[in-house]
């Protein structure tokens, strides 16, 4: 995430370096951006000390991501329609990341149950019948799946200290096992 702001705050840079030189400064335009540089480096650079959890993180997002419509609107103005173009795609793309962010900001949870496995996904939950795998095994801290189709997904746990690993594997043979008769 740090050097996604430092990335942000470059492009902000890049744009006050850049602005076409009228006979009236936009002050405006100046000053807001050169704080929002100012801002961003440093929350790039300290990122362990001044953002700590994910909520400042969106946050900041949705903060660059209107700053990069404001840019885009002002380079709009000014004629310069690729440069707004590309900082309004940018606005876009930062939403999107923000809302990925978003959906795992409480972590992806896989419920294994009798009937089936529920994976996370990007666009939705999918649902992975028992009779689609070959094994599913739990060993330190690492889930794997053994599809029929030759698909191996692995996946790391995280906070599964209160899972019995052996029992967990007993359940999973024994739907497994169910599967096959």
């Amino acid at each position: 995430m740090s050097v996604f702001h430092l990335l942000i705050a470059l492009i902000f840079i890049f744009d006050l370096l850049h602005v076409h030189p009228a006979d009236k400064k936009d002050w405006t335009f100046f000053i807001v951006f050169s704080v929002a540089s100012i801002f961003l480096l440093i929350a790039g650079l300290f990122t362990k000390k001044i953002l700590q959890n994910l909520s400042k993180h969106l946050n900041l997002l949705l903060l660059e991501s209107g700053l990069m419509l404001c840019a885009a609107i002002y380079f709009w103005s000014k004629g310069v329609s690729l440069v707004a173009f590309s900082h309004g795609v940018l606005a876009g793309v930062i939403v999107l990341f923000w809302i990925y962010l978003k959906r795992r900001e409480n972590g992806e949870v896989i419920v294994i149950s009798e009937t089936n496995i529920t994976l996370p996904g990007l666009s939705g939950d999918r649902i992975v019948e028992w009779n689609e795998l070959t094994n599913l095994v739990k060993k330190h801290d690492l889930l794997t799946l053994d599809f029929k189709n030759n698909k191996l997904l692995q996946v790391e746990i995280i906070n599964g200290d209160d899972i019995n690993e052996n029992e967990f594997n007993q359940f999973c043979r024994g739907q497994l096992g169910k599967q096959n008769k």
